[in-house]
């Protein structure tokens, strides 16, 4: 398999890093900086480091390279009018890098 970099990537003061792979077959998913302690509902586009599909072009959703279950879905937040990925909340696992 082979792990895409994002070139929309920025760099994110006191970030962490999670690993986010697929909860039925366990393969990696995506690097994310995650900010905060809150629950991890979504993925800004420009904060995900890398993964296993190429972030840089258009994907109406995340599916799993794998099994093809669907991880997320793209939509643009009301806030701040950003792209980001929601995530569906028991088709993924996460943990700390």
């Amino acid at each position: 398999m082979t792990i895409y970099t994002n070139p929309n990537c920025k760099k994110v003061r006191g970030s962490h890093i999670l690993a986010v792979s697929c909860a039925h077959c366990k393969t990696f998913i995506a690097h994310y900086q995650k900010v905060g302690e809150s629950n991890f509902v979504k993925m800004y586009n420009d904060r995900i480091i890398e993964g296993a599909m190429d972030f840089s072009k258009y994907h109406g959703a995340i599916f799993c390279p794998n099994c093809n279950e669907r991880i997320a879905t793209r939509y643009v937040t009301k806030m701040d009018k950003k792209e980001a990925y929601r995530l569906v909340p028991s088709a993924f696992n996460k943990r700390k890098v």
